[in-house]
Parts: structure tokens; sequence; C-alpha cells
């Protein structure tokens, strides 16, 4: 026999999946609307260009509340500051604590990759790593 207090969980989720489905679909449309009007309008202008073949562009979203851009620049004014050099987490913790950033597990794995891939793409140019024991640490040239 089904529990009854399972039954109305699982209705009020159905309910809340079915509205934000509703919302979703609402916006679809309405985006459709709009790409037709911007079409109409590039045909005014260019008849000859072919709207349906124009790239879409996915913006992403941010991982990290950080300015656009600014990470390589961050990192290296970071490590900069440093009297000596530093492991990934130390830099990703001055990062968290400059920022305001949260530094709960995820959000600070997430920051110290990214440090990670960019000091890797740094590597050799301006920024050093180099062995202090069992950890790899990074300092300015």
């Amino acid at each position: 026999m089904a529990e009854t207090h399972v039954i109305s969980a699982l209705v009020a989720k159905r309910a809340e999946l079915s509205g934000e489905l509703m919302a979703v679909e609402k916006r679809i449309v309405q985006i459709r609307t709009d790409l037709a009007s911007i079409d109409g309008a590039i045909r005014v202008f260019d008849p000859s260009i072919a709207a349906a073949k124009i790239r879409p562009v996915l913006r992403r979203r941010a991982l990290l509340p950080l300015p656009r851009g600014q990470g390589s620049r961050i990192i290296m004014d970071v490590l900069r500051k440093a009297a000596a050099p530093l492991t990934l987490r130390e830099i990703s913790e001055r990062i968290a604590s400059d920022y305001r950033l949260d530094t709960g597990t995820g959000p600070m794995n997430k920051l110290v990759a990214k440090v990670r891939n960019t000091l890797a793409r740094q590597s050799g140019n301006v920024v050093i790593s180099e062995l202090a024991g069992n950890a790899r640490v990074w300092r300015v040239s």
C-alpha cells in the first residue's frame, strides 16, 4: 500500500516541474518570435543573407564569480605580491579571501582547478613551478 505522504510529495514535485516546463515553453515561444523579427530585419537590409545559417553563440555561465577575462591577471597579482612561492591551494585561498568567494569544498575545488589550468598555460613564460617537498609551488620569474 502506498504511503500518503510519499504520494503527496510526488504529486507536489510533479506539479512544480510541470509549472517550470510551462514557463520554459513560454520562453521558447518568445525567443522564436524574437528570432523571426530579427531575421525579418536582416532581410530588409540584406536579402542575400541566410539567417538560418548564422551560427548560434552559446554563452556560458561563469563557474566562479570573478570578473570576466581577469583570471590570469588576478592569479599573477597574487603571485607577484607573495613573499615566497605558493601552492595552488594557497593561491586559491588568497583569491577567495580577496573576492569573498564561497570557500566550501565544491567552489574551492573549482577555483583550484581554474588556477591550475591558468598556471599551466603560463608555465615557462612568466611563471615558474618547482617542487618544495611533496608539493608543487609557483612563483613569478
